[in-house]
């Protein structure tokens, strides 16, 4: 499963998600009905769709505020996930913070997040200098409708740190 995922997630990164959209809707079950994919995924940023169907809508037959919050975080992830490899480091989201700007107009919604360089270089400065081998660092991810508008903002809170350094070790 580790090698599929390792190959799946190199697969991604060169254009081709559809292999770790397939392990995704496997490995993380709470994503899974949301049908939320990987539409790109590259150092610039990433984009994931979250359609417009109905176990993603609410009451008023609109997309649900938590099925966004959850394109968001994925977003998020996957942008960390780009730039910090899951072998070497342990990756969790501590906080989400959402803010809904509009009702997304009909469809399809993209949810788009990325980490600039230089956040990078001060989470890797972080992780280097800290007492604890830790980052703790935020990040914006924004949803758009299928207008283009943007709907949401999320700030994500995340805590990295090297496997080496974490007290109870890696998960098997």
């Amino acid at each position: 499963m580790k090698k599929f995922f390792v190959w799946a997630l190199n697969k991604a990164k060169a254009g081709q998600p559809f292999w770790l959209n397939v392990f995704f809707r496997k490995a993380l079950p709470f994503n899974a009905p949301h049908g939320i994919r990987i539409v790109e995924m590259g150092e610039a940023s990433v984009r994931v769709s979250l359609p417009n169907r109905r176990s993603n809508k609410n009451h008023l037959n609109g997309i649900h505020a938590c099925a966004m919050a959850t394109a968001c975080e994925f977003a998020s992830g996957l942008a960390v996930l780009e730039r910090f490899n899951m072998e070497d480091f342990r990756l969790i989201m501590h906080r989400l913070e959402m803010d809904y700007h509009r009702r997304p107009a009909p469809g399809d919604c993209e949810s788009r997040a990325a980490i600039p360089q230089q956040l990078e270089q001060q989470i890797r400065e972080e992780l280097a200098t800290s007492t604890d081998q830790a980052s703790r660092f935020s990040m914006v991810s924004e949803l758009f409708d299928g207008a283009g508008e943007l709907v949401a903002t999320a700030q994500v809170h995340w805590h990295v740190k090297p496997w080496s350094a974490v007290r109870f070790g890696r998960p098997s």
